[in-house]
């Protein structure tokens, strides 16, 4: 759940682009499109052969995509790649974990400016990734389909409303036995963010996390599931550039709890599996057959209905 937290809030930077146009920092990231055309007019703008690479990696962190496709209130051609690239971006650093010097903060502030107006007056923005792949190093993360949908809201203190899916999530190469055999392949997740902390969180996700980065987020509804495996949840989140920094609240249920179990088991995550019998024990059976819990993240520790769990 945590780490969906992290991975929704990607979908606000969906939105970055302005009139003007704000060139991607070679030093960053460097892109290249195949194909790009605006099939529906203005306002549209959709790309075949999406490729980004982040700059002073020591392993190659790549984005390939095989069409791409943006959308925003009052935006133009140039704007609309602005918003492809930055969310690229995101996307990528927050999957791969690189952080590179080379994002400059300047670079966020100057594209993400004049998207606050339009968030501010309601506007919505959305962008679509189909076959994407991701990798880092020997690591390859994939997914059939990405879709970020952000509608802002007429007033200068309601937060943003987020909403994030991905389809079809499978991953290759990897030495995390669990995260192999517990990913997600399918997820959705809405959420509402201020919109003043949406640049803050993009320094923080793509460059060198500062200390005092915090971002409220509040995740009205989460949904991931693996085969038979399902979680769903709500709650309440503080997002900073570093995972143990982070904390977060709220309430989750499993369908199939006993596949999740098998599942740890075996990945070799012997602690983890216990962990999750102790607290089937305290759970609560709903309706449909699933265990739900109130739990927390704080401080590196999970605690669930109070108790701290054994996860590391």
């Amino acid at each position: 759940m945590k780490k969906l937290f992290i991975t929704t809030v990607l979908a606000t930077l969906s939105c970055i682009g302005a009139a003007q146009a704000t060139a991607l920092p070679a030093t960053c990231a460097r892109v290249q499109v195949t194909d790009s055309s605006q099939p529906h007019g203005g306002g549209a703008l959709s790309g075949q052969g999406y490729d980004l690479a982040l700059a002073g990696g020591k392993t190659n962190q790549t984005f390939h995509a095989t069409d791409i496709s943006a959308s925003g209130t009052g935006m133009g051609p140039q704007a609309l790649r602005d918003m492809e690239d930055i969310a690229s971006l995101v996307l990528l650093s927050v999957m791969t974990g690189h952080h590179s010097e080379g994002c400059e903060p300047s670079y966020f502030a100057s594209a993400a400016a004049p998207v606050m107006d339009g968030l501010r007056a309601g506007g919505s923005y959305d962008l679509t990734w189909q076959g994407g792949l991701l990798t880092n190093g020997e690591t390859r993360l994939s997914f059939r389909r990405a879709h970020l949908h952000l509608v802002g809201a007429k007033s200068d203190s309601a937060p943003a409303t987020l909403t994030l899916e991905t389809q079809g999530v499978g991953i290759t190469g990897s030495r995390n036995t669990l995260l192999a055999s517990a990913l997600p392949q399918q997820a959705t997740a809405k959420a509402a963010v201020p919109g003043s902390s949406l640049v803050p969180l993009a320094e923080a996700i793509t460059g060198r996390p500062p200390e005092n980065v915090m971002v409220p987020l509040h995740v009205s509804a989460l949904t991931a599931q693996r085969g038979a495996m399902q979680i769903t949840g709500n709650g309440d989140a503080n997002l900073t550039g570093h995972t143990d920094a982070s904390s977060a609240t709220g309430h989750i249920q499993v369908q199939n709890l006993e596949a999740v179990i098998d599942t740890l088991r075996n990945a070799g995550q012997t602690r983890a599996s216990a962990a999750l019998i102790l607290a089937k024990l305290f759970g609560h059976k709903s309706a449909s057959g699933g265990t739900s819990w109130d739990v927390s993240w704080e401080g590196g520790v999970m605690t669930v209905n109070h108790i701290p769990l054994p996860i590391h």
